[in-house]
């Protein structure tokens, strides 16, 4: 097991103080805009879930605080790259231990230093956050309601985080947006 401090080191981020949003601050909801399909990692799917730059800049702070904080467990496991899910092969936020309330990262053995090794850290430990509610009860909250749009899924779903997934993706465009303006 790999310490998150040392994959942050490895895969620096910067933390964004203000990050344009569009979307009105309302309440987290999540509407799925049709259903995925066979091809879920790569078909578009749309998550209905409105937060503002201050939430998100909330977001992106507890991914920092994270790593020093004794109000969240990480655990990071190295994988080989066959037993890392197909629809996220270099990081994945793989859940919440319900009796430790740990969060679980698996990375990939040795894996590439390559913008989409760090955002897929990213993605993961934005995940971790919300799911433990280290981010905060609306993050909390937009968490388990995409975690159950993804627990709808048919059985045998290609991708069974496709709405959490989503998000991230989201999440990620908004930064780099963010970060070619500046």
């Amino acid at each position: 097991m790999k310490s998150m401090a040392s994959l942050i080191a490895l895969f620096a981020f910067s933390t964004l103080p203000a990050v344009a949003q569009s979307a009105p601050p309302a309440a987290p909801s999540v509407s799925p805009a049709g259903s995925p399909s066979a091809s879920a990692s790569a078909a578009p799917v749309s998550v209905d879930v409105h937060f503002t730059a201050r939430d998100l800049a909330t977001l992106l702070k507890a991914t920092q605080d994270a790593q020093a904080s004794s109000k969240i467990t990480v655990n990071v496991d190295s994988k080989e790259a066959w037993d890392m899910p197909v629809y996220d092969p270099i990081v994945h936020f793989a859940g919440v231990d319900a009796a430790s309330g740990a969060a679980t990262i698996w990375i990939l053995k040795s894996p590439p230093k390559t913008k989409d090794t760090a955002d897929s850290l990213l993605a993961a430990l934005e995940l971790a956050c919300m799911a433990t509610g280290f981010a905060g009860p609306q993050w909390k909250s937009i968490y388990d309601s995409l975690a159950a749009a993804d627990a709808a899924l048919p059985a045998g779903a290609p991708n069974p985080y496709v709405y959490r997934l989503t998000l991230t993706r989201r999440i990620q465009t908004i930064i780099d947006k963010y970060k070619s303006q500046h």
